[in-house]
């Protein structure tokens, strides 16, 4: 008698098909979902508090790009930060805490993301998980990272200069500037992931380059919606950011090609719907009969 198979979605990591030919039903993807979520918060609290106690370093570091910016535009000294209300330097103490528990807690967080999305994976496409955590934590660190280097900098000694261009005198407010530094961080960070999404989207057949070039002007004009959103409310942070995003949104159209090309999805799902040949042994045996 042959053993059975386990109906845990095997040890071979659903070898059998997408979970394990057993669906899931909806509350089911409800619960997991909202698993994945707690243990989510859970890594980036512990993140926060162990972040907490370095928040003056962390300060320091994010004062950074507009020091920068500062000795750039050809002003002495360097910028001092106002705190127009009394709780400001504890806001400001946990804003940047948090920012950096995300930051140190994200290999965490995209693995919880895999787990979540794999059980709708084959075997042979659960083996990426080491390979998707990594690049999820690199493009968020580059995105970031171009952020700190390039656009931050560039915007603060823009808005400096066109400041004292007028002849005003300016004065820096604590609570905005790290409010405003840490979500662009994030958003670049968030942004970077947009070509290993629609890998992931075109390996699934979700999408495919013809779909991505069809579609490239409602993207861009949403895009440039969705730099309005996440940057500052002045047009050169925007620029900034909706400029990558329309670059990365053509380096996806490569990116789908590359994994899976239109012509092959087309052609699998003209094999799929081709009707079933009839069977010539069956005809033969009914002609006989």
């Amino acid at each position: 008698m042959a053993r059975e198979t386990q109906d845990n979605n095997g040890h071979d990591g659903f070898a059998g098909g997408p979970q394990g030919d057993k669906p899931m039903a909806f509350l089911d993807h409800v619960g997991e979902l909202r698993a994945r979520l707690i243990r989510m918060v859970l890594g980036v609290a512990i993140g926060f508090f162990g972040c907490f106690s370095y928040a003056a370093e962390i300060s320091n570091f994010l004062r950074i790009p507009l020091e920068n910016a500062w000795a750039s535009a050809g002003r002495e000294g360097i910028p001092e930060l106002q705190a127009l209300q009394i709780q400001d330097p504890l806001m400001v103490d946990v804003r940047v805490a948090m920012t950096a528990g995300i930051f140190v807690t994200a290999p965490w967080l995209f693995f919880q993301i895999w787990l979540f999305i794999a059980p709708g994976l084959y075997a042979k496409e659960k083996r990426f998980a080491i390979p998707f955590v990594m690049a999820s934590v690199f493009m968020f660190l580059l995105g970031a990272a171009f952020a700190f280097l390039v656009v931050l900098p560039f915007v603060y000694e823009w808005m400096i200069s066109y400041s004292e261009g007028r002849g005003e005198f300016i004065q820096l407010e604590l609570n905005n500037y790290f409010k405003g530094t840490s979500r662009v961080l994030l958003a670049f960070g968030v942004v970077f992931e947009f070509p290993l999404l629609i890998a992931f989207l075109a390996k699934a057949g979700v999408v495919t380059e013809k779909v991505l070039i069809r579609f490239w002007k409602i993207a861009v004009l949403v895009m440039f919606v969705l730099a309005a959103l996440l940057t500052p409310p002045e047009p050169i942070s925007q620029l900034l950011m909706a400029g990558p995003m329309v670059v990365l949104y053509f380096i996806s159209v490569g990116v789908a090609w590359l994994i899976n090309p239109a012509s092959k999805v087309e052609a699998a799902l003209a094999e799929l719907d081709e009707p079933d040949a009839p069977d010539d042994e069956d005809d033969e045996d009914d002609e006989h009969g």
